[in-house]
Order: structure tokens, then C-alpha cells, then sequence
């Protein structure tokens, strides 16, 4: 019995630190949603999120996964459907024992995109340190 207690004690320490696909997608989201608010004009705020989607990001290889919300932004007078998209680089550690994620890019609209694009960074280097701190902020709510 002695022989066994250090394995089952490792077993239960793997078992409950994995990081499951939709807790890591939640936490993306969250993440995405406080960088999005940031950016949008004085006074709006994302009222709802309606829909979240969830892919691995296309043509960027493994790692990098694309997180799309569908808002409703407002005012508090006027209410619009919008459309965010974000791209995250994530890893997670051997056996899933813990998930750590960053923006890689922010997509408000056709024209209003924040972040980096290979290895450049897209608008203002103070828009993307706030964009950042305020994502690793929201993530860990």
C-alpha cells in the first residue's frame, strides 16, 4: 500500500490540474471581450455577447486559436450587433497541467484591427501594450 500512495497521489495532482478545451475557450473569450471594449467609441460598452465560436486559427499553424463573438454594443440608448475577432497564441504544459494564452490579434472591423501581424505590430506600440494588459487582465477574471 505504501508503494502505491506516491502513484495515486501523482495521479489525482495530474487528474484535477488539466485544463479542459472549453474552460481554455472561456477564458479566451473573456479575454477577448475586455480587449475588444478598449477600442470601441466613448460610452459603449458590449451589452451581451450572443454567440461564441471557437476554431483552431487558419493559415497560422498550430497554436494560434481564433475566438469570434458576436455583440451587442451600447450606449444605453442605441444597441448594434457587432462582430470581434481575436486570434490568441496559447500552449498548455505536459498532460494539459496548465493553459497560458496571449493576444496575437484583435479584429474590430475590416479597418480596425490591433495586435501583430507576423511580427509586426499593428497601430500604436501604447495600443498594444494596453491591448495586452487589459486581455491577461480579462482572461483571469
Amino acid at each position: 500500500m505504501l508503494k502505491t500512495l506516491p502513484f495515486l497521489l501523482l495521479s489525482l495532482a495530474l487528474l484535477s490540474g488539466c485544463v479542459d478545451r472549453a474552460s481554455a475557450d472561456a477564458k479566451l473569450a473573456r479575454g477577448c471581450a475586455a480587449g475588444a471594449e478598449i477600442f470601441l467609441d466613448e460610452g459603449f460598452k458590449i451589452k451581451e455577447i450572443k454567440n461564441k465560436k471557437f476554431q483552431d486559427a487558419p493559415g497560422l499553424g498550430r497554436g494560434y486559436r481564433e475566438v469570434t463573438l458576436d455583440v451587442i454594443e451600447s450606449d444605453g440608448w442605441y444597441d448594434g450587433e457587432k462582430t470581434y475577432q481575436c486570434i490568441f497564441v496559447e500552449s498548455t504544459g505536459f498532460l494539459n497541467m496548465g493553459h497560458s494564452a496571449t493576444i496575437y490579434q484583435l479584429r474590430l472591423s475590416d479597418d480596425e484591427v490591433y495586435g501583430k501581424e507576423g511580427d509586426k505590430i499593428i497601430g500604436s506600440f501604447e495600443d498594444h501594450l494596453k491591448l495586452t494588459e487589459t486581455v491577461e487582465q480579462g482572461m483571469n477574471r
